[in-house]
């Protein structure tokens, strides 16, 4: 029931449509300024309301709190200074002090997300740098491209200058930062998955905001603050989630995997600057120049399908092991994580059964390596029979298998372990051209919630086969019981 449960944070997100409603039925309306003011501010207030709550709660994520927390009170400084100039004077210079409170957040901000990055891998990620790298590129490049670049052939003096170039300078240090704390090892949390949705919603409304003040099309309340006050309370919503703590969790991977999904984005972000080009240049019609252009993004392309590839069969080898085809102990492992986490949040039941083939090492010494490899490819083939579709096996030892079967209980689990066992023994196993020997295994069972994490299901089971072993061999012993394991009537 308690997971059911509406929670601060559901109302922080939940609040943010209501806001932008409220906002712009105002300003169609054209009535109380003042209050549209307040609802526009209140989007940063919330968020830096939110991270001093939490600054305050947890601190382990202080210092990274007061950083946000200052960010967005830089922001609602800049915002209420800017609305009352606006009041009193009816022009609000530029460059001036809202410009500098809004600058100040950036570098805030960048450095709150870097702590974030520092707390989740403490070492050197070079591989998730260079991911980030690639997208910042091709992200900055836009942003020198259709901002920047522009900015700075505006004739104006050079303070004015300076301010204008610095708001897509603040927005490529976010790029860059955001590119790394997205793409590097570490859990993928709802707080961190909230805060990539603030980066690219702040990021586009500023981006837009900058084209639209130099093609003067800018207008106040336009749609572009429907993605700053959401994007401000999507913010507040990460740092008030109860597990935002898991954001500093140090990472368990040196460097994150390569999957689809990554390489995508990666080719998304190699491609802007030649497809910018293509767009840019179609205008002066050069055919060189898109033709180069269309070759740059055909050959990536090539690069990137064959380096899927590469990606994808080195990884089904390090997941499988090589004699007997099965998954292997680390994949294993990973599954257990996973199933494990999400027994946890939906209260299923989860079971794992250790076996180990019994008197494994006579075998190899009578009939040597050859005949051992043998009795464990029958072994596999015989177990790829008897488990269910959906049940993960692996090779987790020298001749030890592991069994994870979700939303299985103690009871189906044991007749599971029964079969196995049953199925091993019905017939022998030809160790050599020749000769046939009989194999049994001893098996072990575990599960949760018996056990409260998979490190202790683990070792449950372990303990389970090793009172089976000790039992005598060629029979199964549940974690519950295997103080009293009773000897089989019949093999």
């Amino acid at each position: 029931m308690s997971s059911s449960r509406v929670k601060a944070w559901h109302l922080v997100v939940a609040a943010a449509p209501i806001v932008i409603g409220v906002y712009y039925l105002l300003v169609h309306l054209g009535i109380s300024p003042g209050t549209q003011v307040a609802l526009y501010a209140s989007a940063n207030l919330t968020f830096a309301a939110c991270a001093l709550v939490v600054a305050r709660r947890n601190p382990g994520l202080r210092t990274i709190m007061l950083l946000l927390a200052a960010s967005a009170t830089a922001s609602v400084a800049g915002d209420v200074i800017f609305y009352f100039q606006a009041l009193v004077n009816s022009n609000v210079p530029y460059p001036g002090i809202p410009d500098i409170c809004y600058l100040v957040g950036y570098p805030l901000m960048a450095l709150g997300l870097l702590l974030i990055i520092r707390r989740r891998t403490p070492g050197w990620d070079g591989a998730s740098a260079i991911d980030a790298a690639i997208v910042a590129v091709g992200a900055g490049y836009v942003v020198y491209e259709f901002v920047i670049a522009p900015t700075w052939g505006v004739d104006a003096d050079n303070l004015t200058r300076f301010v204008s170039v610095a708001y897509p300078l603040g927005d490529l240090m976010l790029i860059v930062v955001g590119a790394r704390l997205m793409l590097g090892a570490g859990p993928r949390t709802t707080s961190l998955r909230l805060i990539g949705a603030y980066l690219v919603m702040v990021l586009f409304a500023d981006t837009m905001y900058s084209v639209q003040s130099l093609n003067g099309t800018y207008q106040a309340a336009n749609f572009l603050d429907v993605f700053w006050i959401a994007g401000s309370f999507l913010m507040a919503g990460a740092v008030l989630h109860p597990r935002a703590a898991l954001m500093i969790k140090p990472s368990n991977a040196a460097t994150p995997d390569a999957t689809t999904s990554r390489l995508l984005l990666l080719a998304v972000a190699a491609m802007v600057a030649p497809t910018s080009l293509l767009i840019l240049d179609a205008r002066t019609g050069e055919p060189h120049v898109s033709a180069a252009a269309i070759v740059c993004n055909v050959l990536f392309l090539l690069v990137l399908f064959r380096m899927t590839g590469l990606v994808r069969a080195q990884r089904l080898a390090a997941i499988t092991d090589g004699l007997t085809g099965l998954r292997s102990r680390r994949y294993f492992e990973e599954s257990l994580g996973n199933e494990g986490a999400r027994a946890a949040r939906y209260h299923l039941p989860l079971s794992m059964l250790l076996l180990d083939i019994d008197h494994f090492k006579q075998v190899n010494d009578t009939y040597g390596h050859n005949g051992g490899d043998r009795v464990l490819v029958e072994v596999t083939h015989r177990l790829g029979e008897l488990i269910r579709p959906g049940d993960v096996v692996a090779r987790y030892g020298g001749e030890e298998f592991a069994v994870l079967l979700p939303n299985t209980g103690p009871a189906q689990a044991r007749e599971i372990a029964e079969r196995i066992r049953r199925g091993v023994s019905s017939a022998p196993i030809a160790v050599a051209e020749t000769r046939m020997s009989k194999v049994t295994v001893s098996v072990g069972i575990a599960g949760m919630p018996a056990s409260a994490t998979t490190d202790e299901l683990v070792l449950a089971a372990d303990r389970a086969l090793y009172a089976a072993k000790n039992a005598g061999r060629n029979r199964v012993a549940a974690a519950d019981e295997e103080s009293r394991v009773e000897p089989l009537l019949s093999a």
